[in-house]
């Protein structure tokens, strides 16, 4: 489901976690059996909380982007999220707080990831609206990059 860069920009965030604790042979960098943290993740739990911070997504995208472009975002962010060592899906056991603060901060990261990607597309509709000449699509492309661009800004300021 996810694209080739998506799964190399994956691995090579594992890969420089892992060259950070090379060093240590502390029992915390390996799960049992000698796999890596976030190999034991609940795939149940992961499933139902890409599906509804996709669904959440979806809602407030709109129709401006595919579901399954939202869908390999959020699973991008838990896949990463789930190589954190102290993070809420590397852990035995569930921990519903942390579980929260993570959909929120993935659900935060995903909605402006998707602010930025709908002016880029904006923008290119309407470069290639004016080359075409035509006048009616070129204001129509104004306005959505207008609109864009305001969603943008206000997600930005909510920082």
């Amino acid at each position: 489901m996810a694209t080739q860069r998506e799964r190399d920009d994956v691995n090579h965030h594992i890969e420089s976690r892992a060259s950070d604790k090379k060093n240590s042979s502390s029992p915390l960098n390996r799960a049992a059996g000698g796999r890596e943290v976030g190999d034991q993740v609940n795939r149940f739990l992961l499933c139902a909380l890409v599906k509804e911070s996709s669904r959440q997504l979806k809602a407030n995208a709109g129709r401006a982007f595919p579901m399954s472009a939202i869908v390999r975002g959020v699973l991008r962010s838990y896949r990463v999220a789930a190589t954190d060592i102290d993070g809420p899906l590397a852990g035995p056991t569930v921990d519903i707080e942390q579980l929260r603060h993570l959909n929120a901060r993935v659900l935060r990261d995903e909605t402006r990831r998707l602010a930025l990607e709908r002016v880029g597309h904006s923008q290119v509709s309407l470069a290639r609206a004016e080359r075409l000449g035509d006048d009616t699509r070129i204001k129509f492309e104004r306005t959505e990059l207008e609109l864009a661009i305001e969603i943008r800004d206000g997600l930005m300021a909510a920082r």
